[in-house]
């Protein structure tokens, strides 16, 4: 930063690999990265992630350095925008990238009287399929996995309290009992 106007990004290996130690930081030659006030913070994630920057300047339109966002604050934007901290689960599907619908799946979980928090996805480059990562607001998941299954839907994996597993599969167990009894 020079008279406030952010002129580049300088870590200790650009330090030590100068060809010239006198030559004037900020010279052309050297790295700056940066994102407006106003970029989104996908873009800044992606900045951050391409050039592995534990920090990240962000600038005025004018170009006047405002400050700068750490990795730890990324992580922390990120983690409120996945809704990490709220109580539910979350169950991974499989699709292919021309049968995706959202409208389908938010019917199918809505139908299950339960609502998406996050949904995040991306796409498997062994397989081309989409790998949709979805955080609902039921705790139990299972009705909604049952429904995803009818439909041919292909369920991954799923988490939720390891408490909610055990008396899942105890009600399941006692169902079966009771269902071989009669």
């Amino acid at each position: 930063v020079e008279r406030n106007v952010y002129r580049c990004l300088v870590s200790e290996k650009d330090l030590l690999a100068m060809p010239d130690p006198t030559a004037t930081i900020g010279d052309p030659v050297l790295f700056s990265p940066s994102v407006r006030e106003d970029t989104h913070i996908h873009e800044a994630l992606a900045l951050a992630a391409r050039y592995q920057l534990s920090l990240l300047p962000v600038v005025s339109a004018e170009g006047e350095y405002s400050g700068a966002i750490t990795r730890d604050k990324l992580i922390d934007i990120l983690s409120e925008l996945c809704n990490a901290d709220t109580a539910g689960s979350v169950f991974v599907l499989e699709v292919m990238p021309q049968d995706y619908s959202m409208t389908d799946i938010a019917r199918l979980i809505e139908a299950n009287n339960a609502h998406v928090l996050s949904l995040l996805s991306y796409t498997d480059k062994t397989t081309g399929r989409l790998h949709l990562i979805i955080k609902i607001d039921l705790e139990d998941v299972s009705p909604v996995i049952r429904s995803f299954e009818r439909f041919n839907y292909t369920v991954l994996y799923y988490f939720m309290e390891k408490g909610m597993v055990d008396d899942l599969l105890q009600q399941r167990m006692e169902e079966l009992v009771y269902y071989m009894n009669i």
